[in-house]
Order: C-alpha cells, then structure tokens, then sequence
C-alpha cells in the first residue's frame, strides 16, 4: 500500500464498506508511507439491494481488466449496491454517459460492484463507495468535482480530456511560459499529425500543453519560445504584506518582473499588483485598494531582455520543447513523434528534477498514476552530501526516463515514513531501496501490489545502480518484504491453534497447493481483532482435527505479503487449495465460529467433517489467544 495523505477540498459524502482502511485521503497516495487505518465492523450488518437497469455498461471481475483494455478512455463508478450515495449517483452516472457518447470520439462510463468484487476495488484501491475515477491511457484521475450531478460529471470528464491548447499567435505562448512553470509546446508544420501530442496531453494533471500549427506559426513561436529560452527566469516569493508595498531582493541585476502573481488567483480576489524593478530591489505594490494583502505572493522575473544580450536556442520544425523550473530548464524531445510512449517516459522524467527531496510535493509527482508509472529509487540517509549520495546522483543522470531518484532523510515526518516503509531504522546506514509506485502484472499476468526492492551498499558505485535497476527491468530481483522473525519451534509447539505467519513464511504456506489456508490480517491496536480473537482461537480448535486446513494470522502491520493489499482490519482471507497462485475468497459474514465453519465447508477446495473423531473430543488445554502477551494492553 504505498500513499500519503492529500487532500484539497471537501468532498461529497461517501459510504465506508465492510473492513475498509479509511484516511480522509482523495488520491492514490494514503496508506504507502503513513500505514494509517480504521477498522469497521459493519459485514453481518449490511444488506444488499437488486439495482434497476442503468444505462452504462455492469461489469465483474471477469471482464474488468478486458473492458479496460478494449476502452482506453473511460469513466469507472465503483459503488455498492447498499450505499445510499451509489444509489443517489446511479442516475447522473446514466446520464453523463448518454452525454459522453455524443463526443468525439465517444467516451464510456461503466460501473462495477466492487463490494461484491472485492479484488478489482483492492488492485483499484477503492476505499469508499461511491468512487468515480477516469481512465486516460493508463493515467488514472479521481473524481474531484464539486456535486455529484451529471453536469459535474460530464465537466469533469472534459476537463482531463481537452487539455491540449492551439496557440492563435506568438505572444499566446508567454501567457503559458507565465502562469505555469511546466509547460510543452509543439511545433508542427503543414500537414502534420498531432495525434500523439493531443493524448500525452490529457496524462498529466501538472503540465500544461500548448501547440502551433502550421508551417508559418510554428516557425513564428519557436522564435518566441527561442528568445525566452534564451533568459533565465525566477519565481521571487514576496509573501504577505500588511502595507500596500513589499520589497525584496533579486538575485541579479537586469530583471524584468511581471505585474501578475504567479500563485493562483481565485475568481472572487479584487488584489491587482504593479511590479517596479530598481537595480536589484524589487517593489511590489498593491494597486486596487491601499491595504496589504494575505496572500503569498509570488512573482515571476526574468533577465531583461532588452539589457541581456544572449544567443538563444533555436527549436527545429517540427518538434516538442518542454519548459520546466529546475535542471536544464527546457529541453526538446530527441524521440520518435509517432511514438506515444517514448513521449510520454520523456515528459515524465522532466516533470520533477532528476533527484528529488523527500518532501509532500514530491511524493504526489511520484505517486500519481500515469501511463509509464516509472519506480522511485530513494536514497535514505541522515548524512548530508555524503560518498554515497554522490554516486547516487551520477547515477540518477544515466537513469533518467527510467526511474524517478529521491533523496530522503530522518528529520521531517514524510521522511521517517518514508523510512519506515523501507524498513530503515534510526541507527541504520544508508540504504538505497527501489519502489513500485503502483501495482501491476507479472509474466503469469497475475495482479500483485505495489512492490519494493533493496540494493547492497557494498562496494556501491554509480555503475552498480544502474546494474540494480536494469535486473529490475529484466525482473531478475527479488521482492523485499518487511517481516518479523520467523517463529521458533518452541513459539510453534507452545502457540495454539492458531499458526503465526510472518512475511518470510506467508508465501510458503499460504499458497501450499495441498492445503485450504484460511489467514486472518489483523493488527495489535484494532478492537474489532480483539473481538475477533476467542471467536477465532474457537473456530481453530473445533477444527483443529482437518488436516486439509491451517487457520492462520498474520499481523499486518510488521508483516508486508506479496501480491497483497490489506486496507482494513481484521481482512480475513481464505487461500483454495490449488495451483498457485492460489484462489482468494474474502470472508465479510457473522464472524461466529459456527457461521464461519459452515462457510468454509462451502468454499474449501478439499472437503471435511467438521466433527471431531471421539479419541480427539475433550477438554482442551488453556492455550495463548491471537495477540502476543506483550500486546494485551496495548
């Protein structure tokens, strides 16, 4: 589970289903570095409701995956039929998609139950009902409108789809260079087919897009865009003022500074500014009123043009040029046009610098879902400008386009999380550990979770990080897991009947092809698992004569299992004897023995009597239950 928490603007109410990890969060990034949970009790107590026939396209988890790859661009509603919320949408969902279907080219809205198939919400990472997310080419965005009304719906959609602006003249291209700091122009001449332009645009949230088409205004912005290229522009951060004028310095002299702030401007603020440059003072005035302002205001200069006499690049025709504030500041793609994906990996390893701080902003670059969901290769360490993060860097610039490179710390709280993910501790040595920001599919096509990745330090050299993620690309690593120390033969003897996996055994024993494995997810702090805890002891006795069966637990918080997503507590798993990997059933009923064995005997691939042999009836001895001795007053 890899996230962060995010969050910008109040949302629409939502419902919290049956064992659901809730954090408030609204993008992809919650539960990666802060492991934060709730845990809910409410599976014997929800019903379910037959909904009526809707517009959209139902889906399960049979035709999910297919679905999504025969409609590349399409709007997802994952709801349950009990939720009040999914019932009140179910009518705007339908009429957004008959909207949607008039576009060009038309854009599909399905919906699936994802309370009933469970495994697509975890590989989608649902977590409340009713989510709406749009798929665009491989980029994922939540549904962020205000309302839940087709209008917002159909607005919403749009927004991400026509991203992509044709520049009416040279002078529209500083409007762009001005009000963002990441920006893409396209020079194409006559004739040309923009195609793969126009999708990269709609990929990412952050950069705008912007193109010149034809010959002659091609020609006339690359110009343009040449001379800008030419100057070295700042944002200079002004801040707030109590009176009507603020000065600060600049870095240089022969600047020119914009009158309008570069931080977003909301609709309903009256502030207007004036910017006066005197050698290298900056005085920023408030014009529309004589009072101070509250917001941080930032401002954009550049080198005068005027006054700095520099040759400027010149952009070829046809071509793309990205503008970004860090690095080598703009850069034009040396790839193929026609070639989507080769655009796309260059955009993504330009968005951010080629190594990064460890900080929010930069865990919601990397965290974002896009078409090449490049891994994050993070270097941890207290020291500053250490050997080993000098060999990082080189590396980092041969790896570009292929890994995002993170530095991160122990000072700030998103950096111990950050540790803390990768298993370092506080008195651990650098360590280099490589992140998948999001899950995927293997050679079998099986879905697995999001993985992780450590590096020997021994004889670290740049060339070595390089070698280290090109035996990742060639998937010849192996997966790092954080695990508690195998349990001893005495802690199995003297344990119950209850068996304790940890990350190391999981594997091994829940995907025994001989063995029904049913394993109960449970964390130390969660009241509903220490509720959960005698009735479970209970069910591990009355059965602890199936040979066919192990009834397992696993603490969820110290352990981490491949290919899984736990997002609530207790999550109770039954693993069907089979060929691995093995079928997955997520047990949501009475959580009384009885009604659990009766499910069991139903779902088991190897059939037992749940009756004891008489030799076997009797009094059990008094044997320790689901949580550790040293965690009954936590």
């Amino acid at each position: 589970q890899h996230s962060l928490p995010f969050t910008t603007q109040p949302l629409p109410p939502v419902c919290v289903g049956p064992d659901f990890m809730v954090a408030g969060m609204r993008l992809v990034l919650a539960a990666w570095l802060c492991h934060l949970a709730v845990c809910f009790d409410l599976g014997s107590l929800l019903g379910t409701v037959g909904g009526s026939q809707h517009a959209v396209d139902e889906l399960t988890d049979s035709n999910f995956r297919s679905y999504m790859k025969e409609n590349p661009v399409t709007a997802i509603l994952f709801y349950a039929p009990w939720c009040f919320y999914s019932q009140q949408v179910m009518p705007a969902w339908d009429l957004a998609a008959q909207k949607l279907e008039i576009h060009n080219p038309p854009i599909k809205l399905a919906k699936i139950d994802t309370s009933r198939y469970q495994q697509i919400g975890e590989e989608n990472e649902v977590h409340a009902y009713p989510t709406m997310k749009l798929f665009v080419d491989g980029s994922v965005f939540d549904y962020d409108g205000q309302g839940r009304g087709w209008q917002q719906i159909v607005k919403w959609v749009n927004r991400h789809l026509e991203r992509d602006h044709v520049l009416s003249n040279a002078e529209d291209a500083e409007k762009y260079l001005h009000d963002n700091e990441l920006n893409v122009i396209g020079l194409f001449p006559d004739g040309f087919d923009s195609n793969n332009f126009v999708k990269a645009a709609r990929h990412y949230d952050d950069v705008i897009f912007a193109e010149a088409k034809g010959t002659a205004m091609a020609k006339e912005v690359a110009d343009h865009i040449g001379r800008h290229a030419g100057l070295v522009c700042e944002t200079i951060t002004i801040g707030k003022s109590d009176s009507e004028s603020k000065q600060v310095n600049l870095p240089r002299l022969d600047m020119h500074c914009l009158d309008e702030p570069r931080n977003p401007q909301r609709p309903e603020w009256t502030d207007k500014f004036a910017s006066l440059v005197e050698g290298q003072k900056l005085t920023v005035k408030r014009t529309d009123q004589k009072a101070g302002w509250g917001q941080n205001v930032q401002i954009k200069c550049c080198d005068d043009e005027k006054k700095v006499e520099k040759e400027h690049p010149v952009f070829p025709v046809p071509s793309v040029v990205m503008f970004m504030p860090h690095d080598e500041r703009h850069a034009v793609y040396d790839g193929d046009l026609n070639d989507i994906h080769a655009l796309d990996r260059w955009i993504s390893a330009r968005r951010t610098p080629t190594v990064m701080r460890m900080d929010q902003e930069a865990a919601e670059k990397l965290f974002e879902m896009n078409p090449e969901n490049m891994p994050a290769l993070f270097l941890i360490t207290r020291k500053k400008s250490s050997t080993e993060e000098s060999m990082f860097r080189e590396a980092a610039l041969k790896l570009r386009g292929r890994v995002h490179a993170c530095l991160s710390g122990m000072d700030s709280q998103i950096e111990r999380r950050t540790a803390d993910m990768a298993g370092v501790d506080q008195d651990s040595g650098p360590v280099i550990t490589l992140v998948e920001t999001h899950g995927g599919t293997g050679k079998t096509g099986q879905y697995h979770a999001a993985r992780k990745f450590r590096m020997s330090m021994e004889g670290l050299t740049a060339d070595k990080i390089v070698s280290f993620i090109s035996d990742y690309e060639a998937e010849r690593l192996k997966p790092w897991l954080k695990s508690e120390p195998e349990p001893s033969a005495e802690d199995i003897r003297t344990g119950g009947p209850v068996g304790v996996l940890v990350g190391s055994t999981f594997t091994s024993t829940a995907q025994d092809p001989e063995k029904d494995v049913l394993v109960d997810f449970y964390a130390p702090w969660c009241g509903h698992c220490r509720k959960f805890e005698p009735l479970y002891k209970t069910l591990a006795k009355k059965l602890k004569h199936v040979k066919s069966l192990k009834i397992t637990k696993l603490d969820a918080t110290r352990n981490e299992v491949e290919g899984m997503q736990i997002t609530g507590f207790p999550t109770i798993v039954l693993f069907v004897a089979g060929q691995s990997p093995k079928r997955q059933v997520f047990y949501q009923g009475s959580r009384q023995p009885d009604d659990m064995i009766r499910w069991l005997k139903e779902e088991c691939s190897i059939k037992f009597d749940d009756r004891p042999p008489p030799k076997e009836a009797g009094d059990e001895p008094v044997e320790s239950g689901l949580l550790d001795p040293d965690e009954e007053d936590l």
